[in-house]
């Protein structure tokens, strides 16, 4: 059998040559083998981690040790001449040498005394040399245990495998193996409904040998035992001592899992982060947003990492199960939580077991997608499965097959996908692997560097969704709902595909058999090695720290400890925002308040104030709900979450009756407004804060964009905000801006409404972009706000129809630019100090109806426009 699929050139090419070659590239041993280290494998919640057993879903949440932790604990079993730095190349008989001690592991000054005091090696002390020839063990006593507590130990190992240590150096750089493109042929519903196998309930795994060579397979499931008697404590210290990449731990985010997702997208070369074609084009522009998908993956490591590298400009979907293992949104310390957004289907429980709740998911997601689907979706799914860990893989054959039937529902054509498995031996796993192979372009099994290495887990990564994965996903829907209703059933789906297909694949078989090969080889050295870890205390992995500098700098990480981003009142927030403006602001921080962010807008009252407009061009429009000195026109700052406030005078005042949730560095110029739903009596509203300029959102200064590039901004970060099904929370939107050219084209468009308590009002559609309830507002004024600075002016191009920019230059020569340059815009201060209002206040019918009334009319501005234009 050809295995090179996944093996390097100079590898054999069958599976018993694989094996013999492995044997002969080991490390040579800092340990010799005897029969005493010879341990059986084992994956047991404090080894395999997340589900490989009882405790492993937790145990990403555990307390992790740190360098400090670990060195009290070596120091507690050290003897007290030992030399710390000692690193694990020596026989145990070497080690138990007392020559070979006095020599090699003591300081000079230790050696000194010792030979005042008449201390010869190998001789006892004393007149007689009758006394002991090796130092007094520091005492092993734990706590308060004592009689009748069960020894802890390591179990037998069996003959067929032993652990020697390896001279070689650990790599912080991973190569991934990817499978050979499959077929561009799409499976058909038929075709896979002709494959389904059925058949009774099968829960054993011993003789599952046909991805796997026979021997591993035993010794994966023979390693079920071998610390069954070894303390949790003990276990855990064997591990983090033996583990060369364990002190990379969770750096600044909640757990391990947020650096598992770091690595994986590193080594996939940030395809998830920043996607792109496979002809290397960028995926997302600056107008639009990534969004992902979260399942069964609380409390949100892997969202957190992600938030960490996009901020606000991502916007995410979380599914999990309700519990004590559910999303903890405050606890999202490296990235902003505000946009991602948890949710539960249709029962609302997170069970993603449940067809209903899938189907609800999807229609939630395509939704706010434009119906588009997601740029990525991470699963991260396991559960405890005590007393029955050598059949994890079948128990856990449900949520293999939700988790990546979420992921052709949820995911966008040239979407990704990355799941963790565990065990892959059964054809049921097999065979669903290969139906996802089939629906993407590019497809491997890797196990990151951050995965420990001596439990089972893995990572399918899928890139590059086809477009043609229908089938696929209705067919593994029908499968689920067969897995849903039969749960008290003794029926079962045994087979996807039957392993002929997959067999006349074989570049897909042999790069599975391989994969298994391979890490179940690697899993079952690295028990063995934790084993002899647990037996010899003075052992430790000398290049920790090493590889934790080198992969967190392979992965853009910091190398900085976890910790909570300080709560800022709106004053020091303001100040922490003028601070990281690119364009100094040269007012205290009272005088910024109080003559700039107070200062009230000039108002438009009769015809002889539309010389303010020097040039139309220069000028957009938005409507507003409120008229003039409105209290719901204001300066809003937020400081993450719920803890936004607006400027009332020089003070703030919090609005958290409002629900507001804005990210912390975050300033706009807004209003709350009524949206209203419905007409007459049946007439039912809610508000919403409508925003109409920025200075920073989420910590993103965006003070010196054009207006219209702010406004854009604006935009994107109420997408990512939006939660349009949560009636419990204030929906952000962005105002709708038009270009005052085309004031009498949009006025047309407004509209009278009956209202609940008047006959009727002018109004106009609320900027909702789902559309999904048809809300609307009433119109109390329009706001001016110019773009351009003088000396620049604004013309439209009458050859292409689009605007140019234009200025005299101080050497007399004529300048003009299809884009705004820097020099020839207003900033977010000088637009916002510049605006201008027109109140409609009680004269809103007569001016849409275009009727005589006092003050400014419609037909007065129209014509002062048309003929601003013509000239």
């Amino acid at each position: 059998m050809n295995l090179s699929a996944i093996q390097s050139e100079d590898e054999p090419d069958t599976a018993n040559e694989y094996h013999s070659n492995l044997s002969t590239k080991r490390r040579k041993t800092e340990i010799e083998n005897s029969t005493d280290r010879n341990v059986r494998l084992s994956s047991r919640s404090s080894i395999s981690e997340n589900c490989s057993s009882p405790g492993e879903h937790f145990e990403d949440y555990r307390p992790v040790f740190n360098d400090n932790d670990e060195d009290q604990e070596e120091n507690a079993l050290r003897p007290s001449f030992q030399n710390s730095d000692t690193k694990f190349n020596k026989s145990v008989n070497d080690m138990n040498d007392p020559e070979y001690a006095y020599t090699g592991e003591y300081s000079e000054k230790s050696k000194r005394m010792m030979s005042n005091m008449g201390y010869k090696p190998g001789k006892g002390l004393g007149k007689f040399e009758h006394g002991r020839t090796e130092p007094v063990e520091a005492s092993a006593q734990k706590g308060r245990r004592g009689l009748g507590l069960k020894p802890s130990i390591v179990g037998s190992v069996p003959e067929d495998f032993k652990w020697t240590p390896d001279e070689s150096k650990p790599e912080a750089k991973e190569k991934v193996i990817w499978m050979s493109p499959a077929p561009d042929e799409p499976l058909s519903g038929d075709q896979l409904e002709e494959w389904l196998k059925k058949g009774s309930k099968k829960l054993t795994i011993d003789d599952e040998t046909d991805f796997v060579e026979p021997h591993i397979l035993k010794g994966v499931l023979k390693a079920k035992t071998i610390f069954d008697d070894l303390d949790d404590e003990d276990l855990r210290h064997a591990r983090f001592r033996s583990n060369p990449y364990e002190t990379i731990g969770s750096v600044i985010f909640l757990n391990r899992a947020a650096v598992k997702m770091a690595n994986i997208d590193a080594v996939c070369d940030f395809v998830f982060t920043n996607p792109k074609k496979q002809n290397g084009e960028e995926v997302i522009d600056k107008k639009e947003i990534l969004y992902f998908a979260d399942v069964c993956a609380g409390p949100g490591g892997f969202s957190e990492y992600i938030l960490y590298r996009r901020g606000w400009r991502a916007k995410g979907f979380g599914f999990t199960l309700k519990g004590p293992n559910d999303f903890k949104l405050s606890d999202f310390y490296a990235g902003p939580p505000e946009t991602f957004h948890p949710y539960y289907g249709t029962k609302n429980d997170g069970n993603i077991f449940d067809p209903s709740n899938l189907m609800s998911l999807k229609e939630h997601v395509l939704q706010q997608t434009e119906d588009k689907g997601v740029h990525f979706l991470m699963a991260d799914g396991g559960f405890s499965v005590e007393g029955q860990e050598n059949i994890q893989e079948i128990l856990s054959k449900q949520l293999y097959l939700c988790q990546c039937l979420a992921a052709l529902m949820l995911v966008r054509t040239g979407g990704h996908f990355v799941v963790k498995l565990f065990d892959v031996f059964t054809r049921f796993s097999i065979g669903l692997i290969y139906i996802m192979y089939r629906c993407f372009d590019k497809v491997c099994i890797h196990k990151p560097v951050t995965s420990r290495p001596a439990n089972s887990e893995r990572y399918l990564i899928c890139l590059w969704k086809r477009s043609w994965t229908e089938s696929a996903e209705h067919h593994l829907y029908t499968v689920n709902s067969i897995l849903w209703n039969s749960t008290n059933s003794d029926i079962d789906i045994l087979e996807l595909v039957p392993i002929d297909i997959i067999q006349e694949d074989t570049e897909f078989f042999e790069y599975v058999y391989k994969s298994n090969c391979i890490l179940g080889e690697r899993q079952i050295q690295n028990l063995l090695k934790i084993a002899a870890f647990s037996k010899h205390k003075i052992l430790k992995e000398i290049y920790q720290a090493e590889m934790k500098e080198q992969c967190l700098q392979l992965w853009n990480l910091p190398d900085q400890v976890r910790t909570q981003p300080k709560r800022l009142n709106p004053d020091e927030t303001l100040k922490n925002i003028l601070s990281t403006l690119k364009t100094p602001n040269p007012h205290s921080l009272f005088n910024f308040k109080t003559n700039i962010l107070n200062k009230k807008p000039e108002y438009i009252e009769v015809e002889g104030d539309l010389t303010n407009f020097k040039n139309v061009y220069d000028w957009h429009f938005m409507f507003l709900s409120g008229g003039k000195n409105s209290p719901d026109l204001k300066i809003f700052i937020g400081c993450g979450g719920k803890q936004v406030f607006q400027l009332e005078s020089s003070g703030w005042r919090s609005v958290l009756d409002l629900q507001i949730t804005l990210p912390a560095k975050t300033l706009v110029y807004g209003e709350i407004v009524k949206e209203y739903r419905g007409q007459g009596n049946n007439q039912m509203y809610s508000k919403s804060l409508h925003i109409v300029d920025a200075l920073m959102l989420g910590g993103v200064d965006i003070s010196g964009y054009p207006l219209n590039e702010r406004i854009n901004q604006c935009n994107i970060f109420c997408t990512a905000l939006s939660k349009p099904f949560d009636a419990h929370v204030l929906q952000v939107r962005c105002k709708k801006m038009f270009g005052m050219e085309h004031f009498a084209s949009v006025v047309n468009n407004l509209e009278y409404r009956a209202m609940k308590r008047v006959k009727r009002a002018v109004t106009i559609d609320a900027p909702d972009p789902l559309r999904r309830n048809e809300m609307f507002y009433v119109v109390g004024s329009v706001l001016f706000l110019k773009e351009i600075k003088e000396p620049w002016s604004s013309q439209l191009s009458k050859k292409s129809g689009l605007k140019y920019y234009f200025s005299i230059g101080k050497d007399r020569k004529p300048r003009s630019e299809y884009y705004i340059l820097e020099e020839a815009r207003l900033d977010m201060i000088e637009t916002f100090s510049s605006r201008l209002m027109w109140s409609w206040d009680g004269a809103a019918s007569a001016i849409l109806d275009a009727q005589q009334h006092s003050g400014l009319t419609r037909a007065q501005l129209e014509e002062y426009i048309g003929h601003n234009i013509d000239r």
